[in-house]
């Protein structure tokens, strides 16, 4: 294929929402801090069922005419494991698991594990959290429809959206396996040695962010955004309220027309407090977009009380920009959110610089430019940012039969919806907080102080940029007897002494001797608001519904038509996973709701 065939259809792709990954498949595989779901209000299938064959679009009318209805519907999601895949990536075990393990837990798994120290537990706790994953919805549509016949024919408006009280929960459950005697010796938390007894005793505590630790000198901030609520949360909300203007040709055994339609937010817009949170509506877009409508009577019976149509309808808009509160990981290290980062001061610094070689060698001599400043974060609470969303195109395709005689309706069908990938821009106004620059860094499993030989704690510079979520970078190398706690693999390492004269002296790991010289950076690499993986946290989605429903008319009756219907589908969500970097091809990570539903729809036309 020609590389000019190949580009237009990977646009055509884009262009029709249905995207497919253009990307290389080898790619990083990354997660979403958080995912935007179909919108409750944008249901065309909902919008058409139990109304097609008496209600909307009649033939050779005269006069206003139209319908209006009520619909009930209770949904709830399904394949939850497809659902974690998106928060946590491959950090998941048996699907639906979280490991969390201290550096010297039993059986570590450093591809896998969450490392201990980063959620200020011990050094050899160990812990399962498995998640449950549901999405609830009770919801009210109320939809109004108007033929404007009487003004011009075949023209037509129509204004709908849902009530929706939304209720969601990972129903996190922790088993201890081991609760963890091993504390932090002085040097790698605090000055002092903190006892395991002093640190959370769950990890779960800290995920929830109700509780921390108190360690004298230091400040331990706990977990503020992106936080993982153990028990189910609920928000009411109208989802968005939707119009559509149109025209439409008619004709006693097909139509075709189309419209113009657009979404006002009046739901609920993503605050980044919690990773799973409750969700009403599209995140405070306004839409805008086009509409095609049109069926055909595929056949009709000689007396006219029997036939069957084929009815499509495809709906595309736009989300504008909104404004959004949203947690990102940092580029590379997915679900770096929750590791912990250590908070610097730049100069003045005291008593701390770097040579290059070791016991006061005669190498170059460098002063450090920060040192520890006593405070600990995770990631998340300074990485969560106000930003401007836009989505470019959405659609939702339905395409079903009906089959009607006199009075009774059933409706068979199958719905597609597609959201291309989110863009998303870090605000730069007055109103949006100045990113804290040179002020944070992954502290990892790095010492933060160091001692001189008479036992005076020396706050360090060492930060450990290359750290993940599951290992820090002070791991000796196969085969030697390094011992870590050196700060052998903190970024930029030198050996740390007092001064750059002849007053200098060496320090140490321990506060007692003997003890090996530490290492500090020189300089350390601060965590920049150019290190947020804007990008990777963009989503998309896309799902295919198969639905039903069955509907009865009172036919008889003139000027006002009561019908009522029953119905229910299976929406299969898809999820995939894009390319960490960026590209230019990158559609972001597939993320979308598998659910069933059950409705009901009640309403009344009038002519």
């Amino acid at each position: 294929m020609k590389k000019s065939h190949k580009l237009l259809l990977c646009t055509l792709i884009y262009t029709a929402g249905l995207l497919a990954d253009c990307c290389d498949s080898n790619t990083e595989v990354r997660v979403a801090p958080f995912v935007q779901w179909r919108s409750e209000g944008r249901d065309t299938a909902r919008k058409l069922v139990g109304t097609t064959s008496h209600h909307v679009y009649l033939y050779d009318m005269e006069s206003f005419y139209g319908t209006f209805n009520i619909t009930p519907q209770y949904d709830q999601t399904f394949h939850a494991d497809k659902l974690l895949e998106c928060y946590f990536g491959t950090s998941l075990t048996n699907c639906n698991t979280l490991i969390i393990a201290g550096t010297e837990a039993p059986a570590l798994d450093v591809n896998k594990d969450w490392m201990a120290e980063n959620f200020y537990l011990p050094r050899d706790f160990k812990s399962a959290i498995s998640f449950s994953p549901k999405v609830q919805n009770f919801l009210v549509d109320f939809n109004l429809f108007v033929g404007l016949d009487e003004w011009v024919k075949g023209l037509y408006f129509r204004i709908y959206g849902p009530v929706v009280n939304n209720r969601v929960t990972l129903d996190p459950c922790e088993t201890i396996e081991q609760e963890g005697t091993i504390g932090y010796a002085p040097g790698f938390f605090s000055s002092s040695a903190v006892p395991a007894s002093n640190l959370l005793q769950s990890a779960l505590s800290f995920f929830n962010g109700n509780t921390t630790i108190t360690v004298p000198g230091i400040i331990t901030t706990p977990l503020l955004k992106s936080k993982i609520a153990c028990s189910k949360q609920s928000t009411t909300g109208f989802a968005e309220l939707r119009g559509e203007l149109g025209w439409i040709y008619l004709h006693e055994d097909y139509h075709f027309g189309f419209n113009i339609q657009a979404a006002a937010p009046t739901g609920k817009r993503p605050h980044g407090e919690y990773i799973f949170e409750t969700q009403v509506g599209n995140g405070k877009h306004w839409e805008l977009g086009a509409g095609l409508t049109a069926h055909w009577t595929m056949w009709r019976n000689e007396s006219d009380d029997k036939h069957l149509d084929f009815v499509f309808e495809a709906d595309v808009t736009h989300l504008f920009n909104a404004s959004q509160t949203r947690s990102f990981d940092l580029i590379g290290k997915p679900d770096s959110r929750y590791m912990l980062a250590a908070k610097m001061n730049l100069r003045p610094t005291e008593n701390l610089f770097g040579n290059t070689e070791p016991d006061l060698g005669t190498g170059t001599i460098t002063a450090a430019s920060s040192q520890f400043n006593a405070e600990y974060s995770p990631v998340a609470n300074f990485t969560t940012r106000e930003v401007n969303v836009s989505i470019g195109v959405q659609g939702d395709i339905v395409a079903m039969l009906n089959y009607t005689h006199l009075g009774f309706s059933w409706d068979l069908g199958y719905n597609y919806w597609g959201m291309s990938h989110e863009h998303i821009e870090l605000k730069d106004s007055n109103c949006a907080p100045t990113f804290p620059a040179n002020t944070w860094a992954l502290k990892g499993d790095a010492q933060v102080y160091g001692f001189t030989p008479t036992g005076t704690a020396i706050p360090l510079s060492g930060t450990e940029n290359l750290a993940t979520i599951h290992q820090g970078t002070n791991i000796p190398k196969a085969g030697t007897t390094e011992n870590p706690a050196t700060n052998l693999g903190v970024d930029n390492p030198r050996f740390a002494q007092t001064a750059n004269d002849g007053s200098a002296v060496v320090i140490n790991v321990s506060p007692t001797l003997p003890s090996q010289q530490i290492q500090t950076s020189i300089q350390p690499v601060f965590i920049r608001v150019e290190d947020l993986n804007v990008n990777g946290a963009e989503t998309r989605g896309t799902s295919n519904k198969f639905f039903t429903h069955f509907s009865y008319t009172w036919i008889d009756r003139e000027d006002w038509i009561p019908y009522l219907g029953v119905g229910g589908y299976a929406e299969f969500g898809h999820t995939g996973h894009g390319d960490n970097n960026g590209n230019p091809c990158n559609n972001g990570i597939s993320c979308a709701l598998s659910k069933w539903a059950i409705l009901v729809k009640a309403g009344v036309s009038f002519d």
